[in-house]
């Protein structure tokens, strides 16, 4: 089923704690107040904008991991031929696959939580795009992605059962966070326990809700789409609902973005599943087109609030978005143009504040969070190095050289 947007009220609304509209807000992730510019207007056209400061964060790293990182495992791709795993710190390096090289190398992985499973993404040879696969260190890769199609976006339940990918058919370009509207696919939920394969829905780039009840992404008709998913097995069809619409965007973001918006980016929870945060970029030369950073209640008919993080540059460069898992921090990554710069920034939801923590015309888009939400580990592609950072610091506090590609830091515990 369907849900249609509520009307939002014509006052003023500069608070998420003293809000205009009449229903419960969704809430979209904000940047910090450090040289912000707040637009008031009207609930139902404008909603609170922050620009992105363009003051630049240079600071050279110094050697070496910082002291008292939190524990785990980080597993990342060597290369773009097999993964390996390595201590936060870049040390005790181990390889996990061997059959890169001969079948199709591995571009990135995750951990199941409990880290007894790794659904990678592969390239595999004579094929356009890459391939979704899950196995179990030491046994054959499963393929779950049909040939010739892409991989758009996947992630795990919190209790390690599902498994849930976008595949794309045709259209599209592949993005860190989320394929282009035009992109034709489905979002899929694999079963570990049966090995059974469910479409959710035609979209790509899926999220989890944290108690795994709910499951977001990005719908193909240009939306972000919340599926309940507990009454998955009995109901035929599963429940689905539209947060928000590019045309719904297009309005809240007329006075930034007068084209309207034209790309929408996969959602994210926050760690307490109330706040969902996407990205989206305006309609017209890419060159042109600003991208905009939304947070808001995880509830139909919120309005969000927006935040301009700069001139995207080109159509793959949708922002990175993640949560950290324990606090109501966002963070991103972003590539803007004019000039080409890599920016990481964190946005506090609990004071507002948002803090830009690197910038470097180096490429980088690709980073992790420790599962106790207190560093931030950072993959810069030029010179293959790790940065470390805390997200309430500017800059970083050291250095790894060699990194690792798309790096995921898990706690790999079993469940309680």
């Amino acid at each position: 089923m369907t849900v249609s947007l509520g009307r939002v009220g014509p006052c003023v609304n500069e608070e998420w704690a003293t809000p205009c509209y009449p229903r419960v807000m969704r809430f979209r992730r904000a940047p910090s107040l450090v040289g912000a510019l707040f637009i008031a207007a009207a609930c139902a056209a404008q909603p609170p904008v922050i620009q992105r400061p363009t003051a630049a964060v240079v600071t050279t790293p110094p050697s070496g991991a910082p002291a008292g990182l939190p524990g785990g495992r980080v597993l990342f791709s060597k290369g773009g031929v097999d993964l390996w795993s390595a201590s936060p710190d870049g040390s005790g390096r181990t390889a996990v696959t061997t059959d890169g090289l001969a079948a199709g190398g591995y571009v990135g992985g995750r951990w199941s939580p409990d880290g007894t499973l790794v659904a990678a993404e592969r390239a595999v040879p004579g094929e356009g795009g890459s391939a979704l696969f899950l196995f179990k260190t030491g046994n054959a890769p499963l393929r779950l992605t049909k040939v010739d199609t892409f991989l758009d976006g996947y992630a795990w339940s919190s209790d390690g059962r599902y498994l849930t990918y976008g595949e794309v058919t045709s259209g599209g370009t592949a993005a860190a966070g989320g394929s282009l509207a035009g992109a034709i696919g489905d979002v899929h939920l694999y079963d570990t326990r049966t090995a059974t394969d469910v479409v959710i829905g035609p979209g790509t780039h899926p999220a989890f809700s944290p108690d795994g009840t709910r499951l977001g992404y990005a719908h193909v008709s240009g939306a972000i789409a919340l599926a309940d998913l507990r009454g998955l097995g009995t109901a035929k069809d599963v429940p689905t609902q539209m947060l928000v619409t590019l045309t719904d965007l297009s309005r809240y973001s007329t006075a930034i973005a007068p084209k309207g918006m034209g790309l929408i980016g996969g959602p994210l929870f926050s760690s307490d599943g109330k706040l969902v945060a996407y990205a989206a970029i305006e309609k017209g030369p890419i060159l042109e087109a600003e991208q905009i950073v939304y947070v808001q209640e995880a509830v139909a008919g919120a309005p969000p609030r927006l935040h301009v993080i700069g001139k995207t540059g080109a159509v793959h460069h949708v922002a990175d978005l993640r949560w950290s898992p324990t606090a109501p921090v966002l963070a991103y990554s972003i590539i803007n143009a004019q000039p080409h710069h890599h920016w990481l920034a964190v946005i506090d939801q609990r004071s507002g504040e948002r803090r830009e923590l690197y910038d470097s015309a180096q490429h980088f888009l690709d980073f992790t969070w420790s599962p106790d939400g207190s560093t931030i580990l950072l993959q810069v592609d030029d010179g293959d190095e790790w940065l470390y950072f805390k997200p309430d610091r500017s800059g970083p506090l050291g250095r790894v050289t060699p990194g690792g590609w798309r790096p995921e830091w898990c706690r790999c515990a079993p469940r309680a």
